[in-house]
């Protein structure tokens, strides 16, 4: 069975697991080793089958356990250019581990496994959505921290089978709430985070193209809420006809202990 595996989706750390049985692949490692092999033992998914680890960008809640992760378990890291140099800046990848430059191929075989990435608007260089498609067909896209939904990213997420998008924030609770001023700009400026409305919207669109498995992600934790996210995303699909648990299924990732997806 193929799985898609939200394990963690915040501010504070994120990780995802795509793959079926013939392996599969981490999108991102926010967390500590420890409570990332936690996460993959509850759902019964041995650290072995993890072939490679894709990295949107360097900020921590997405490298935390990194240096760790390829320590004990030396997979190659796939990110753009980019990325891949801030973390060897920082530390979290030796000069001389295993890597490869996404950006620099169309598309990129890992085993059975075809993996695309697509540049995102976001407050660091390099910055990157990924999509997976297994041996089966099925094609899982995770995009998170974008400040814009941009053409290329819709055109490369069109014919996905699930697609984790992130829900950051509602712009009412972001412009009370208890942030600075200059954050609040930060998250939603165009290289910031996207809000509830414009990932309802975007959702709205990928399920009239045919899409009918979605992830809300990256919730902030101060600026919005589970039900306001869903709520959100519920009212642009109607609007299209569609019902919920009848014409399509909608998860919202929580923090930590996301539930495993048949894919």
């Amino acid at each position: 069975m193929a799985k898609f595996y939200p394990m963690f989706s915040s501010s504070d750390g994120n990780s995802t697991y795509i793959g079926d049985h013939q392996g599969g692949v981490l999108v991102d490692v926010g967390v500590s080793f420890k409570r990332l092999c936690a996460a993959l033992a509850t759902a019964e998914i041995p650290l072995d089958h993890i072939k490679a680890v894709l990295i949107t960008h360097e900020h921590n809640d997405h490298i935390k356990g990194l240096k760790m992760l390829i320590k004990k378990h030396p997979i190659p890291v796939i990110a753009s250019r980019d990325t891949v140099y801030a973390l060897e800046f920082s530390g979290a990848i030796d000069y001389s581990h295993p890597r490869i430059y996404i950006d620099e191929v169309e598309e990129y075989v890992l085993d059975s496994m075809t993996i695309k990435r697509f540049p995102t608007s976001h407050d660091c260089k390099g910055s990157s959505c990924y999509t997976v498609t297994l041996q089966s067909g099925v094609q899982a896209a995770v995009c998170t921290d974008l400040g814009i939904m941009t053409d290329e990213i819709r055109q490369g997420l069109y014919g996905s089978s699930i697609i984790m998008l992130e829900s950051n924030h509602d712009p009412t609770m972001l412009r009370l709430g208890p942030y600075p001023p200059e954050l609040k700009l930060r998250i939603s400026s165009d290289e910031g985070h996207l809000s509830n409305a414009v990932c309802a919207e975007t959702l709205a669109e990928f399920f009239e193209g045919g899409t009918n498995r979605f992830v809300l992600g990256h919730l902030s934790k101060h600026n919005n809420t589970p039900e306001k996210a869903a709520s959100a995303t519920r009212a642009a699909i109607m609007d299209k006809g569609g019902a919920e648990n009848r014409d399509y299924i909608l998860y919202v990732a929580p923090d930590e202990g996301g539930k495993v997806i048949p894919i």
